[in-house]
């Protein structure tokens, strides 16, 4: 599905998570073009992670073992939304909203995606509601990849950052003042940030690029910059990595636990100047 309004231009994967395979402003990439012919999920273009965002160890949550999908981290990560169709609601150039149906136990959900393009950029809308009877912790979470090199520089504000284990699951909180980097301290990091203000700015070849989050995607932000890969992540969620199985570390960005017709739901804008 292509949406486009003005200098701004989307194609979305509606078969595949609803991934964004493409986004350009005034013909440049800003996120990480699709390979021809590949799928989603992979590092290119942005996926939505549902019902819970990065790593949960061993795959418990609830009681339950969700399938493992990161083998040698024993780890189930971001969800199980992104591999999934979503249903096209209603579709004009430059504005569509999607839908996602899934019960999985311990989830049972209904999530809706507004994405639009104006004058500003791309502003999404989400709401994830759950459907059982059964109070169920859920997350939320938006993984977009950006292209980094030498000029990258990102920027946001924070007032705790997450310790990680070699199997990416947080340790221990430090008080920070947030990240005002450039590539050189950039790379290697896969961290979380608590108290995020939700606005991060991300120089880097596309232009100067501003995300800015709100409701619960703006509770908490990961940033992954490998140093294998010329990439950046910067993940607005809703949550700390492993949040249900670490309860007193992660209360600084638990998950929220929804009774039946409960909801998580948040807006991201994303422009470039």
């Amino acid at each position: 599905m292509k949406l486009q309004c003005g200098d701004w231009q989307a194609l979305i994967c509606t078969e595949q998570g609803a991934a964004f395979s493409r986004l350009q402003w005034r013909g440049r990439d800003i996120l990480v073009p699709t390979p021809e012919g590949a799928r989603h999920p992979g590092a290119y273009g942005a996926f939505w992670m549902l019902p819970w965002a990065n790593r949960l160890d061993g795959g418990g949550i609830a009681g339950h073992v969700l399938p493992i999908n990161r083998a040698a981290e024993d780890t189930a990560i971001h969800g199980l939304a992104r591999e999934l169709p979503w249903e096209v609601i209603s579709a004009t150039l430059d504005h569509a909203v999607l839908k996602q149906r899934l019960a999985f136990a311990p989830f049972d959900y209904a999530v809706q995606l507004a994405v639009t393009l104006d004058a500003d950029g791309l502003l999404m809308e989400m709401e994830l509601r759950h459907e059982g009877a059964a109070p169920t912790p859920y997350g939320m979470g938006w993984h977009p990849w950006f292209s980094r090199r030498a000029d990258t520089l990102l920027h946001l504000n924070a007032i705790q950052r997450a310790n990680h284990s070699e199997r990416g699951l947080p340790e221990s909180l430090t008080p920070c003042a947030g990240i005002a980097a450039n590539e050189a301290e950039l790379i290697g990091l896969d961290n979380f940030f608590a108290g995020w203000d939700g606005v991060a700015r991300l120089a880097a070849p596309a232009g100067t690029i501003t995300i800015k989050a709100t409701g619960d995607f703006a509770l908490g932000v990961q940033v992954y910059a490998p140093a294998a890969q010329p990439i950046i992540c910067v993940e607005p969620v809703s949550h700390m990595p492993d949040a249900p199985n670490r309860p007193a570390l992660a209360a600084a960005a638990p998950m929220r636990v929804l009774a039946q017709g409960q909801s998580l739901h948040g807006t991201i804008r994303l422009s470039a100047a």
